[in-house]
């Protein structure tokens, strides 16, 4: 006698499409794949929470593991990102320290010593600390305010961390181009109105190379690694704001290596005062042009954006 025949539900049986499903073949009974769950490993995909059966030797059946649900997913992502976050803050107020002592001892040295590269260094080394304090307002902690539910709650936060961005972006921008023509006026300055000839400033020029050379080398690798913490940070959460202050600090970093290189070659050059002169205004207009450029880029792109945006409201 043939052993009856079990039946299972053919598609007949369905009044809807078809959704994904596996059978507990312990239990027999289908369980529905959750819809956050397609597209996972089939590892990642298994027995609902609470559905831990032992076998005889106490062991839990099966390898699977929890079922991942979009709750968790989004949590999962939500601790990543503040921890991220966390990081950002962190390193934005090693730079702001570390940035406003070498903008200081840069002022101290190049106006004490007439030495205008230095002078453009401590410049763009108080941007580099005007940039973090930016980043440090961009992830601050958002006032706690209601909403109507999670979606509404995650748009508000989208809106508010893009308009931080963007404003942020403006301020670093507009700091830019402001020390750029600061420091191209002060260029053409000492090429044309500043007598490197007298004994005076000889000496300056001779001392200024050489405590340009103690100051720029050492702030050269310090920028480096802010720079590459800095890009690996904006990078993870993809942050213009954080990527612009990454890039102050590589400018910094590139600076202070044009400063160096300036120093070596004016102590070279110490027979020539006009060259040594010439030495330093040059660098001194190379770092104005570098920050020039880079911020009208920077406000090109955040105003034109906002002007899009707003006439899209209109």
């Amino acid at each position: 006698m043939n052993p009856p025949r079990m039946e299972g539900p053919s598609s007949e049986d369905h009044n809807g499409p078809l959704e994904a499903s596996f059978v507990d073949v312990e239990l027999d009974t289908p369980t529905k794949v959750n819809s956050a769950s397609r597209g996972l490993p089939p590892a990642l995909v298994g027995k609902q929470e609470g559905d831990s059966r032992n076998n005889s030797n106490g062991s839990a059946t099966g390898d699977r593991m929890p079922t991942v649900l979009s709750g968790e997913t989004q949590r999962a992502a939500e601790e990543d990102e503040a921890v991220h976050v966390a990081s950002a803050r962190l390193v934005s107020q090693v730079s702001l320290v570390v940035s406003l002592v070498l903008a200081f001892v840069g002022f101290a040295i190049g106006f004490s010593e007439n030495v205008l590269s230095v002078v453009g260094f401590g410049m763009e080394a108080c941007l580099d600390g005007i940039s973090s304090a930016l980043v440090l307002w961009r992830f601050k902690t958002g006032k706690q305010r209601e909403f109507a539910d999670s979606e509404a709650a995650a748009q508000a936060k989208e809106a508010r961390d893009a308009r931080r961005e963007r404003n942020s972006a403006v301020g670093i921008g507009a700091t830019f181009v402001a020390s750029a023509v600061l420091l191209m006026l002060s260029a053409a300055w000492k090429v044309l109105g500043w007598d490197p000839s007298t004994p005076d400033h000889k000496e300056e020029e001779h001392l200024g190379a050489v405590y340009t050379g103690l100051l720029a080398w050492p702030s050269s690798v310090v920028f480096f690694a802010l720079a590459v913490w800095k890009f690996r940070l904006g990078r993870a959460l993809s942050s213009q704001v954080l990527r612009k202050d990454a890039l102050c600090s590589a400018l910094g970093a590139f600076l202070a290596l044009i400063c160096a290189v300036a120093a070596a070659v004016e102590q070279l050059a110490e027979s020539s005062p006009q060259a040594v002169a010439g030495v330093d205004a040059t660098a001194g207009a190379t770092i104005a042009l570098i920050l020039g450029v880079e911020g009208l880029r920077t406000l090109k792109k955040n105003l034109w954006s906002w002007q899009s945006e707003h006439h899209e409201l209109q």
